[in-house]
């Protein structure tokens, strides 16, 4: 309705869009809408937290019956729930939560203000309208996953704190694939203490295994894994750019890594960009 009643304007100015009943109407429905799936996600991220600390704790117990050992002692599941800090009322992650229909019903207004001002013509506006409606949903399950992944680490370091009898670390492990986050692949293999929290990215599908104090055989590193590869698909995943400067030895592999702060899970592990690694300023584009 909104694209029609633009179209029989003649150039449009932002304060003809705004003043049209069609434009009120639409701003009221997104943000009442996204109100309604901001409470669906925040029951989902509880609901399913819950099951991935629960998934925890059995895949840990699953992976120390195949050394013949056992976890004598568990975490219940809520007291686990109650250790995540992120899962707090007043935490950032519930404050982003009720935002979020706010959030996402500005960036609609501000593509519509945008279309205005470079003449895009009503159909491209409608398009954008469906983009932004779909980063939305992207942005609801991104916290969704997130929240499960780091759910189901921290109730396994719980676990792996709570047995340190017979762990005494735990190893980052990744998917070694041709999707693996360079910084994630820098770390596989890697064997951290009890006291450190694995501090994946947004998304990040690595987990963490536990490293048993009477099993000192070392895992292969994703380094070395990654050397193992074709040269087309390291290329794939470095880029043709930085793959070159990595072979020129401009870099170490295990560089790829650095850490960045987030709002909500407070530390996150990061892939450095290329311009970072080769030492450089910042690109800055118009």
């Amino acid at each position: 309705s909104l694209v029609l009643a633009m179209s029989k304007l003649d150039k449009p100015t932002n304060g003809q869009i705004h003043r049209l009943a069609q434009y009120k109407s639409l701003m009221s429905s997104v943000e009442d809408e996204l109100k309604k799936y901001a409470a669906y996600t925040e029951l989902e991220i509880r609901a399913e937290t819950r099951a991935a600390a629960d998934l925890a704790v059995k895949q840990s117990q699953a992976y120390m019956a195949q050394f013949g050992l056992s976890m004598a002692q568990r975490v219940p599941t809520d007291a686990l729930i109650n250790m995540l800090g992120f899962l707090s009322e007043d935490s950032p992650l519930w404050k982003r939560l009720t935002l979020y229909s706010a959030e996402h019903t500005m960036r609609l207004a501000d593509a519509l203000t945008e279309g205005i001002a470079f003449g895009y013509n009503p159909v491209k506006v409608a398009k954008t309208f469906e983009r932004i409606m779909g980063g939305g949903l992207t942005d609801a399950m991104r916290m969704t996953r997130t929240s499960m992944l780091y759910a189901h680490r921290e109730a396994s370091r719980a676990q792996y704190i709570a047995n340190a009898d017979i762990i005494d670390g735990w190893t980052w492990w990744s998917s070694r694939d041709a999707s693996t986050c360079l910084a994630c692949l820098s770390q596989h293999g890697k064997v951290f203490p009890l006291s450190e929290r694995m501090s994946g990215h947004y998304n990040c599908r690595c987990t963490s295994l536990p490293h048993i104090t009477r099993w000192s055989e070392a895992n292969q590193s994703g380094e070395d894994w990654f050397k193992e590869q074709p040269e087309a698909m390291q290329k794939q995943m470095m880029g043709a750019q930085t793959w070159d400067a990595w072979q020129g030895g401009a870099f170490k592999f295990d560089e790829f890594a650095t850490h960045k702060h987030d709002d909500i899970y407070g530390d996150m592990l990061s892939k450095k960009p290329l311009w970072e690694l080769l030492g450089a300023e910042p690109p800055y584009t118009k």
